[in-house]
């Protein structure tokens, strides 16, 4: 059950992480910004897959390559969501969105880096499960995610 509850954290994260790279030039239209958080949104579910593949781990090293993973992958399109231009209106919102994803990237880490002094994948996979390590980044996320849903540019799921 708490297995579950870490995974459906971890899909929602990603599956809402929505961004893309943008050109550092001229501001976004809406329907340019919609596209490119749907155009991320594949990726972030990608990600997604790739760690959930960490809670079948057999080893410590196993499970610490899937979050290292992961937290590239986060970290990676906190960045592509960081240079974009959106709209006006979704300026805020997207720069908690990629400090949120970035917050997440460091949090997993920092998880990674505390599973290593474990003794065994089952004892690692519990310590996530039971862990709040990314309180700060979730709820950045899920705040950035609410505002850009309220604005009509994600449907939030």
């Amino acid at each position: 059950m708490r297995r579950r509850a870490f995974l459906i954290t971890v899909v929602v994260l990603l599956l809402a992480a929505c961004g893309g790279s943008g050109d550092g030039g001229s501001r976004l239209s809406a329907d340019a910004y919609r596209a490119k958080l749907v155009q991320i949104k594949q990726e972030a579910a990608t990600a997604q897959a790739h760690v959930a593949l960490g809670l079948q781990a057999k080893s410590i090293s196993e499970l610490r390559q899937k979050l290292e993973a992961f937290a590239t992958d986060t970290g990676n399109i906190g960045d592509e969501v960081a240079k974009l231009n959106p709209p006006q209106n979704a300026e805020e919102a997207n720069t908690e969105l990629a400090d949120g994803l970035h917050e997440t990237a460091r949090a997993t880490r920092a998880a990674s880096a505390q599973i290593a002094k474990l003794h065994s994948a089952r004892e690692a996979i519990s310590y996530l499960e039971h862990s709040p390590a990314n309180r700060k980044g979730a709820h950045q996320v899920d705040e950035a995610l609410t505002r850009l849903k309220q604005l009509g540019y994600t449907t939030g799921s």
